[in-house]
């Protein structure tokens, strides 16, 4: 199977695809006890994301960030210390599916897969691989710092191996004292990059 023919069809039909998996997932939610208001993270996506906490507070107060919000505080933030050791992750939307209902699912789907990512840097970079499952480590990434391409600043990108479909790309910066906020992109050959997620990482 061509992975990379897959996604690129599948990128073509994301919009109706996402629409039609957030009308699902929208539908199963309601379900559930209802909250008065909006969605987790609609309802504050004007408001300045402010992270004051460490570690599972920090990742918890970039969750109720809407992707405005996340945003700028993205392009502000310093690229920071290189990471060094295991670090935790979390997803916090998928900014490729279009559809906010979507994302309560999918992070449940991917916390249950992903785990964080372990570091083998100096001040200047290295590798890493991402965990997954019961402390499995698989999918080793380069490390070092660039320019993020859409503000210029310099950000710390994380390179993944192409046969996953493309140049899977993450970029991160450090938001609070051993916490960062990621942004991960997805670029084939001939195509502007592509935002497929956010994330967060932390200890």
């Amino acid at each position: 199977m061509n992975i990379t023919r897959v996604i690129r069809s599948a990128r073509r039909r994301r919009s109706v695809v996402a629409l039609a998996l957030g009308s699902v997932v929208a539908l199963s939610l309601s379900a559930a006890p209802a909250q008065a208001g909006a969605r987790p993270g609609e309802a504050v996506a004007a408001r300045p994301c402010v992270v004051r906490g460490d570690g599972e507070r920090a990742a918890e107060e970039l969750g109720r960030c809407g992707r405005v919000a996340f945003d700028r505080l993205f392009r502000q933030a310093p690229a920071g210390r290189m990471p060094h050791g295991p670090m935790r992750g979390r997803l916090l939307r998928c900014t490729a599916c279009g559809q906010p209902a979507v994302d309560p699912v999918l992070g449940l789907l991917a916390g249950a897969v992903w785990h964080g990512k372990v570091f083998h840097t100096d001040e200047r970079g290295g590798h890493l691989f991402q965990v997954v499952g019961p402390e499995l480590r698989v999918i080793r990434g380069e490390v070092g710092y660039a320019a993020y391409p859409d503000d210029g600043r310099t950000a710390i990108r994380i390179v993944h191996p192409r046969d996953m479909g493309g140049l899977v790309t993450d970029w991160i910066r450090e938001v609070r004292p051993g916490a960062y906020a990621g942004v991960t992109t997805l670029t084939e050959e001939g195509h502007q990059p592509w935002r497929v997620a956010d994330f967060v990482l932390y200890r």
